[in-house]
This record gives structure tokens, sequence and C-alpha cells, in this order.
């Protein structure tokens, strides 16, 4: 499990094309998100910066972490992630 922290909300639009890049759903109760993955879920907040990555697969979380920091780096200058 590991906790990565965007330093701001993500979007839906956000979760649900990272969801899509690797082969997965999104699925939503009003603010909380959950992104259903081959290999695992992802639970994210629209309210709250952190997101939680449960996977199986460490190839794919990877993948996942990276481009989480590309959202971060493109929005705000501060990334971290808590293992």
């Amino acid at each position: 499990m590991v906790d990565v922290d965007l330093g701001r909300s993500p979007t839906e639009k956000e979760l649900a094309t990272l969801a899509q890049r690797h082969g997965g759903r999104c699925r939503q109760f009003q603010q909380l998100v959950w992104l259903d993955l081959p290999s695992g879920r992802i639970t994210a907040s629209l309210r709250l910066s952190r997101l939680t990555i449960r996977l199986g697969d460490k190839a794919i979380e990877a993948a996942i972490i990276a481009d989480l920091q590309q959202l971060a780096e493109g929005s705000v200058p501060t990334f971290a992630m808590d293992v």
C-alpha cells in the first residue's frame, strides 16, 4: 500500500483518464472515487489531495506513481509519498 499526496485534489477527469490508461474503470460515490484496476485499486477523494494505491503489480504501481508525479508537477511543485 502506498499513499500519494498530489498537493491538490484530483479532478474526476484526471482520475477517469488514469483508470482508462491502466485498463481500469472509475466508480464514484459522492466525493469518494475508486479506480478499479486489473491488479488492484486506488482510492481517492475529490476533496482531498491524498490517494491510496493498493496494487499487486509493482510495475503498474510505478507507472501510476509516475503519472501522478506528472500531474503534481503540472500544477503544484510539491509531491509527497508515504510507503
